[in-house]
């Protein structure tokens, strides 16, 4: 399995955890932010707990919600790969 986590996956995950469609090219715009899209605290959190069940790693979820999805994900892929 890769442990990369793409913009595409965290799409699926925004619409299966938080149940809003966001495109591949929303995610990657470097200033947006989750509640630009329309996902609050909460569906952050259930995609967060999706991926640490899935790649089996603890992610610091208290200074990622206020930051662009981008950053989010550059963080949450280095987390990820740590823990690989």
């Amino acid at each position: 399995m890769n442990p990369e986590i793409s913009y595409e996956e965290l799409a699926t995950l925004i619409k299966t955890r938080a149940g809003v469609q966001v495109s591949v090219d929303q995610l990657a715009d470097p200033g947006c932010m989750f509640l630009d899209l329309g996902v609050d605290s909460l569906g952050v959190l259930g995609v967060l707990a999706d991926l640490e069940n899935r790649y089996g790693v603890s992610i610091d979820s208290s200074d990622l919600l206020g930051r662009p999805v981008a950053e989010f994900l550059k963080t949450v892929n280095s987390t990820v790969k740590a823990g690989a």
